[in-house]
């Protein structure tokens, strides 16, 4: 919701609610390749909230519900891992968006903290999450391509992450997309979003549970990974509006390989008096 390059008006509030299914069949080797180490399934409640002071700056946190179950012959010595469904909460993220230009391109850079809201569980392919400490530095510019193609946008992000580090060992990740969205009509968009993550250090996976870092790889795990997806958003009101994203992995390398993602969306925003 908040990766925008286009800021909200000043006095703005917004929020939303958002609901993602995500299945996995495979598992990425450090190779490219593929291997059937079982199937995992998650089930994430988003919650986001927003406000703008000023036309420039907007103010935003965010934290998910998950809930996740591995079923496969190939579990981790861990409680996850055990066939059944764990819920948590995860990690608390909070942003600041600054509107540093309009035109010829519309720029918004942002700075983002990751804290974890508490102890969880991070080995297991149910693991719901990494409980590290994260550091954000990017942004997101768009630009209107009316000029060429009427009523269609292209919009990028690129963002550098300075990771905790876990067993004196750099993880640091850097992540892009890419959206192309068109207009049918005023109310209702279209657009195809690609992902991209490259992690700069981190270590292969599998490993052996023999090796020392075995308790930390799926924390430490150097994950690449590309996804592409497509989605909708359909603006029912002057401050509602729902979307529905589906992605899927198409390469990667230490990691899930993305079965499929569907996300379904609310948001609704509002001027302050």
């Amino acid at each position: 919701m908040f990766a925008q390059a286009w800021l909200p008006a000043a006095r703005t509030v917004g929020y939303s609610i958002s609901y993602t299914d995500i299945f996995d069949t495979k598992h990425n080797t450090p190779d490219g390749g593929t291997v059937d180490a079982g199937h995992m399934r998650s089930h994430t409640l988003g919650f986001a909230v927003a406000y703008s002071p000023s036309d420039r700056l907007m103010l935003a946190a965010s934290v998910p519900l998950a809930s996740s179950i591995y079923q496969g012959t190939h579990p981790h010595p861990t409680e996850v891992d055990d066939g059944t469904y764990h819920t948590t909460m995860t990690d608390l993220r909070l942003e600041a968006h600054y509107q540093l230009a309009l035109e010829p391109v519309a720029i918004a850079p942002y700075l983002a903290y990751v804290v974890p809201t508490h102890h969880y569980q991070t080995l297991g392919h149910a693991a719901p999450g990494r409980e590290l400490h994260e550091l954000w530095m990017g942004f997101v510019a768009g630009k209107s391509l009316d000029r060429y193609v009427p009523r269609t946008y292209i919009q990028t992000r690129l963002n550098y992450a300075r990771v905790e580090k876990v067993a004196d060992v750099s993880h640091d990740k850097v992540n892009a997309d890419l959206e192309v969205g068109y207009f049918v009509t005023p109310d209702f968009s279209i657009r195809t979003v690609a992902q991209w993550q490259d992690t700069r250090g981190g270590v292969p996976v599998p490993i052996p549970q023999s090796n020392p870092l075995f308790r930390y790889h799926d924390r430490l795990a150097a994950e690449d990974y590309f996804n592409l997806g497509a989605g909708a958003s359909w603006q029912y009101s002057d401050k509602s509006s729902l979307y529905c994203l589906v992605d899927k992995g198409l390469e990667g390398r230490n990691g899930h390989r993305l079965g499929r993602a569907v996300t379904f969306g609310f948001s609704h925003g509002f001027r302050l008096n």
